[in-house]
């Protein structure tokens, strides 16, 4: 079942392909699942025929509507999409035992407070992927220039060149989906 969150600004979609593991068990190429999934996805968001292009910068967007921003996620069966008329971001990842070895990857010394606890390192990882592509790319060092400060209320508040961001989140599962508002 295909979820949607409106914003202000946006409008997003996400769901889990329940067959995910089957279709790519019966040969069927991990990238095509992707963009079926992903299709599905903006045909529910109301385009009806989406093709996608990417900018130098690796930035999607659609073919027929170039004034539109879009951003796309997808892991282990996890689809997600979120299009606006201002840049957007959004990422969804699947719970992973791993991250917590990882975290000295893209958590940075003032995250440090946040080093045992699981829930908080994949809020990091999710809002720092968000953000980075709602940025465009735009940020020489992810890790230690954007800092998440707090996270309550599915808000998560980061810093980025002494201003602050707001983006939402939303815990299902075990998933985290992250997203500017």
């Amino acid at each position: 079942m295909i979820s949607i969150i409106n914003s202000q600004n946006s409008t997003l979609a996400y769901f889990r392909q329940e067959d995910y593991d089957q279709m790519i068990a019966k040969g069927i190429s991990k990238r095509a699942v992707e963009k079926g999934g992903v299709q599905a996805l903006l045909k529910e968001l109301g385009h009806s025929d989406p093709e996608i292009a990417y900018k130098e910068t690796g930035q999607p967007y659609l073919v027929q509507k170039p004034g539109l921003f879009l951003s796309i996620s997808h892991a282990k069966g996890w689809f997600a999409v979120s299009v606006g008329s201002e840049p957007v971001g959004i990422d969804i990842q699947p719970f992973s035992a791993r991250l917590k070895q990882g975290q000295d990857y893209f958590r940075n010394e003032r995250e440090l407070t946040f080093a045992e606890d699981e829930i908080a390192l994949h809020l990091i990882w999710g809002a720092k992927e968000a953000f980075y592509k709602w940025k465009e790319g735009q940020i020489p060092d992810l890790k230690e220039e954007v800092t998440l400060i707090s996270a309550s209320n599915e808000r998560l508040v980061l810093e980025f060149e002494s201003q602050q961001y707001e983006l939402g989140f939303r815990i299902m599962e075990d998933v985290f989906l992250v997203f500017t508002l």
